[in-house]
């Protein structure tokens, strides 16, 4: 551990000596802040319409090819490093653990024809060192992680009609249940095709189908979707008043062979949701309501979740403090024998945007509610604190881990509370393209969990990221 400590030392010095800070004269463009996901999202302008860059690397990101076309180059490196004591709550026999990760990316992004058509193409290295809980997720060696070829189709009005297949991100709404897997080592893809839909209106529609990417090996060039059932879906995004939105989608994920719940053969899963989102008198808020039906080998699926958010920031007080108040829950099978199966699946969430990354906790059968708190003392920094009380929705199902698995006795454990979470994040914009993120999440658990002979978890992760 000491070496690979020192070489990740290493690589982030360099990370940061390469990192772009130099700044614009007063009468060039401003440089923006980078999003750092997804990377088939960046873009350019002020490199479209300047010859003068700012940044080491800024004439790799728009290399221009004639009046019409580019060429964009780009990545990101990772390294994360984990102190995790008592993971799983300590029912997998492993009570302390410590482990580097490394994440790298480079892609290349070519458009044609002021955007007619466009490849991108992104390779992905991960790696862990000295882990002892091992997941999926963890390392999968050299990956072609996004490969896509976009063509625009006509359409009427002022709406972009985008042909997408191949390879691919996706992510939807506030990622309850479609996310990129962004902070566990390999991120989340899907292998297929995928049209959108949007205008200047705001109205928006991605339907898709799609194989997630779900064999993920150790070995380079391995990772596939085959076998991993086939995924459709339709969100749509529609304006209802000022800031205010509401999404509505439909997704049917269907297996060759899956168990839950202690029954197991072919699944047909239906999800039927609706998320209001947006902004009331400085109010944020973001709702989604789930229902889920279909059938999983001879029983019924009839499962129920819903996901909200509601906060308000003073953005003209110092340190802009806000607050937020989360609730989640979703049902969890109060009778294995009914011949129903009622244990709610989130299928590809960001399970750490809503219980930390400590990866402790997932939306099934599951009742957490609880406040945020928030400060920025800098422009470059964010604190966060967030408590969460947990229960079971019914003390009948296990407790879940994220990958719908659950824990180790607890179906059988009496009591409904989980425990209480306390998480504490902050992230410190170090330089232009480098983010510094510290979370320390601690995790008192309660009966459901004690009686199954859990113990407290604690979890401290840092995380370095550099977009280039």
């Amino acid at each position: 551990m000491k070496q690979n400590s020192c070489l990740a030392a290493g690589l982030l010095a360099l990370a940061a000596a390469l990192c772009p800070c130099a700044s614009f004269a007063a009468d060039g463009p401003p440089k923006p802040r980078r999003p750092a996901y997804p990377h088939f999202l960046d873009k350019y302008p002020y490199l479209a319409e300047s010859n003068r860059y700012g940044g080491l690397l800024d004439p790799l990101r728009r290399i221009r090819l004639g009046d019409s076309s580019w060429l964009q180059l780009g990545g990101e490196l990772r390294y994360r490093f984990d102190n995790v004591n008592e993971p799983a709550f300590g029912l997998k026999g492993v009570h302390d653990d410590d482990y580097l990760q490394q994440r790298l990316q480079v892609h290349a992004d070519l458009h044609l024809f002021d955007d007619a058509l466009r490849a991108f193409v992104q390779f992905e290295n991960t790696d862990s060192w000295s882990k002892e809980v091992f997941s999926p997720y963890d390392q999968s060696g050299n990956e072609i992680h996004q490969a896509f070829v976009d063509v625009r189709l006509p359409s009427p009005g002022d709406g972009t009609l985008i042909a997408r297949v191949g390879r691919q991100e996706m992510t939807y709404g506030n990622q309850t249940m479609i996310a990129t897997r962004a902070i566990p080592n390999v991120r989340q893809s899907f292998d297929g095709a995928l049209l959108q839909y949007g205008n200047a209106a705001g109205y928006k529609v991605d339907v898709f189908a799609v194989r997630p990417v779900a064999n993920v090996r150790l070995g380079s060039f391995n990772d596939s979707s085959k076998d991993a059932g086939d995924f459709y879906g339709i969100y749509a995004t529609l304006p209802i008043a000022g800031q205010v939105k509401d999404d509505l989608y439909a997704y049917s994920y269907q297996r060759d062979w899956r168990r839950l719940d202690g029954v197991s053969g072919e699944e047909d899963r239906h999800t039927l949701g609706n998320r209001l989102h947006g902004s009331v008198a400085r109010v944020d808020f973001s709702w989604d309501a789930m229902y889920q039906f279909g059938t999983l080998g001879d029983t019924d699926i009839r499962a129920w979740a819903t996901a909200g958010t509601v906060g308000h920031t003073l953005r003209d007080v110092t340190w802009h403090p806000g607050v937020a108040l989360h609730f989640n829950a979703a049902s969890g099978d109060d009778n294995p024998n009914d011949g129903e199966s009622n244990t709610f699946d989130p299928l590809f969430p960001a399970n750490g945007k809503f219980f930390g990354e400590a990866s402790l906790t997932t939306l099934a059968n599951l009742i957490s509610v609880g406040p945020q708190f928030v400060v920025s003392p800098r422009r470059d920094l964010t604190v966060s604190l967030t408590t969460l009380s947990l229960w079971r929705e019914t003390e009948n199902d296990a407790v879940y881990l994220p990958g719908m698995n659950p824990l180790a006795g607890t179906g059988k454990a009496s009591g409904r509370h989980m425990g209480m979470s306390y998480d504490m994040f902050a992230r410190w914009a170090a330089a232009e393209n480098l983010t510094v993120d510290l979370e320390y999440l601690y995790y008192d658990v309660g009966p459901a969990i004690r009686n199954a002979g859990g113990r407290n978890a604690q979890f401290v992760s840092l995380r370095t990221s550099l977009m280039f």
